[in-house]
Formats: structure tokens, sequence, C-alpha cells
């Protein structure tokens, strides 16, 4: 009777030892199972930070030259202003043309307004 209880320890011992390896096992795969998704997440989310990062060097780069458009425009119209409100700035043979065509209505003028003799 001894022995039998000695041997039903010892089997209920086994038995728990696999059970608990078992466990330990199952536990292990699911661990593993988890860091192998959360290493793919991982790598999804870096290439996801990647595009993003590139999309944001784009807008900032069409930001830039929008801005630099802007600039540009917002310069000529004030040159525009500047030339209705005061001096325009014309080139030699432009500025000989219309001094030209001033000379002819001051003549033309002058007739209308010279007295018939």
């Amino acid at each position: 009777m001894v022995d039998q209880n000695i041997d039903q320890q010892s089997t209920d011992a086994v038995h728990s030892v696999e059970n608990a390896l078992s466990s330990l096992w199952d536990k292990a795969r699911e661990a593993s199972l988890l860091i192998s998704t959360l290493r793919e997440e991982k790598k999804h989310l870096i290439k996801k930070i990647e595009e993003l990062e590139e999309e944001v060097n784009q807008v900032k780069s069409l930001t830039t030259h929008q801005q630099t458009q802007i600039e540009q425009l917002r310069q000529d119209l004030e040159s525009d202003t500047f030339q209705k409100n005061g001096s325009i700035a014309l080139e030699q043979d432009e500025k000989r043309i219309l001094q030209q065509k001033i000379r002819n209505s001051i003549s033309k003028l002058d007739q209308y307004l010279t007295p018939e003799k």
C-alpha cells in the first residue's frame, strides 16, 4: 500500500509537471505569436511614418513654392501700383515713341486752337 501511494504521488507529480510544462508551452507559443504580430505592426507603422514624413516634406515644399509665388505677385502688384501712381518704367524706344505721339497731339491741338488768319 505504501508503494501504491508513492507510485500514485509520483504519477500525480509527473502529471502536475507535465500540465505545468504544457501550460507554459502554450503561453510561450501565444507570446511568440503576439511578438510576431507586434513586429509586423511595427514594420507597417514605420512604413506609414516614412510615407507621412514624405508627404509632409512635399507639402512643405509646395507651401514654400506657393509663398514664393505669392511674394512675387505681391511685388508685381506693388510695382504696377507704383507705375500707376508715379513714374512709368519705359525703355528708350518706348519713351521716344511716346514723346513723338505727344508732340503730334500737341501739334494737332495747336492747329485747332490757333486762330485762322
